[in-house]
């Protein structure tokens, strides 16, 4: 497998923010033309916009390879600057190209910016190509990233659109993503990530993959693609954050469907006190601010839904175990009654359900927990075999 990228170059920074949930890459910098009538070299009264412009984005990829910028122009009347044609090969071999680099509004406080016809080239120390169509960032507090990793975070990566991602190897197109957008900022209460038709080719990915590892992937990918080696999935994760006079209220929902396989919905109500001093929009940032927190009862829903996915488990789980079919829905009804009885009737419920997915009697596995009035996580984790009796359950399938 290819090792990881280095998000410490300037590259990898810059096109570390259209991926930052699940998608890694490196890019590089670049240095233009004759440094002695480059934009730098004049004075601040004497630079525009688009002299700045240049003169950032030179600054950004300093030290890293080769920088080429196509022309620079501002529209007064839209207060908009665009660099277009720019071209950077690093002193790896990495090759990045963006069509129009457009930044909109006031340039020390731009409303947005626009990156249009993306392709990066050698980033996985092989020949593979991404390209995206278009990166959009609303709000990003400065019109070029900064390169420090923390920063970015902070100021490239609260809000931004992805649209039209395409990943080729050697084996081919190996991912596509139609779109991706993300509000991860909680200050204004609400947040999320949405991720329309993300494609994986498993087939052309697993011949990629040692060859001691491909009959074990093929497994998994013929159970979730149905034989097809094609993975499609598309994915909402919603946050909202009310604020009251003695509490806070923690609202979620999130979906999740992996086409012609699964399909997993989660909504989450917390009522919770956070210690004292803490900001909402840190909630998310510090996990030991939720571990601190003081749970004041709550509900979570789990929605199992199946499309497809238990009848081939069921149909596999028999295939390795040397029984029929029926074999193996008897053995697994059988040991879901026995940990019943070894964890009560609550956790019983619960495997009867998934039980009744792999046999076909159910399409869907519907979980709701109740907190206790009051608790932390530390009341859960110090002690998970005694959650059945500290949390109420109703489960129901249909």
């Amino acid at each position: 497998m290819s090792p990881p990228i280095r998000l410490s170059s300037p590259s990898a920074l810059f096109l570390s923010l259209p991926l930052a949930l699940g998608l890694s890459f490196g890019i590089a910098s670049p240095a233009l033309a004759d440094a002695e009538r480059g934009p730098a070299d004049r004075g601040p009264a004497d630079r525009g916009p688009a002299d700045r412009l240049e003169a950032d984005l030179r600054a950004f990829f300093a030290g890293e390879g080769t920088l080429e910028i196509g022309e620079v122009s501002s529209a007064l009347l839209r207060s908009r600057v665009t660099a277009e044609d720019l071209r950077f090969e690093s002193h790896d071999g990495e090759r990045l190209s963006v069509e129009h680099y457009i930044v909109h509004g006031d340039y020390d406080r731009p409303d947005e910016v626009t990156l249009e016809g993306i392709r990066l080239e050698a980033f996985l120390d092989e020949p593979g190509v991404m390209s995206i169509e278009q990166v959009v960032l609303n709000d990003p507090g400065r019109a070029v990233p900064p390169r420090d990793e923390e920063a970015l975070a902070e100021q490239w990566q609260g809000s931004l659109a992805l649209s039209g991602l395409n990943l080729e190897l050697d084996a081919g197109t190996v991912a596509t993503l139609a779109s991706l957008r993300l509000d991860g900022g909680l200050e204004d209460g609400n947040g999320g990530l949405w991720v329309e038709t993300l494609a994986l080719d498993l087939a052309k990915m697993i011949d990629m993959a040692p060859e001691e590892e491909r009959t074990r992937l093929r497994m998994v990918s013929n159970v979730l693609t149905d034989g097809s080696g094609e993975l499609q999935l598309d994915a909402v994760f919603r946050g909202e954050w009310q604020e009251g006079e003695s509490h806070a209220v923690l609202l979620s929902d999130s979906e999740i469907t992996l086409r012609d396989a699964l399909r997993l919905v989660l909504d989450v109500e917390l009522p919770l006190v956070l210690p004292e001093g803490a900001e909402p929009a840190e909630l998310f940032d510090d996990s030991d601010l939720m571990e601190d927190a003081t749970l004041l009862g709550g509900d979570i829903r789990l929605i199992i839904g199946d499309e497809g996915l238990f009848g081939r488990l069921a149909t596999l789980g028999a295939a390795m175990g040397g029984v029929t079919e029926a074999q193996y829905l008897e053995q697994a009804r059988t040991q879901a009654q026995g940990f019943g009885m070894m964890f009560g009737p609550q956790v019983q419920s619960i495997l009867m359900g998934l039980v009744a997915l792999l046999e076909g009697n159910a399409s869907e596995l519907e979980i709701a927990v109740g907190l206790p009035a009051e608790s932390n996580l530390a009341t859960y984790a110090g002690d998970p075999l005694g959650l059945p009796d500290k949390l109420s359950f109703n489960v129901q399938t249909r």
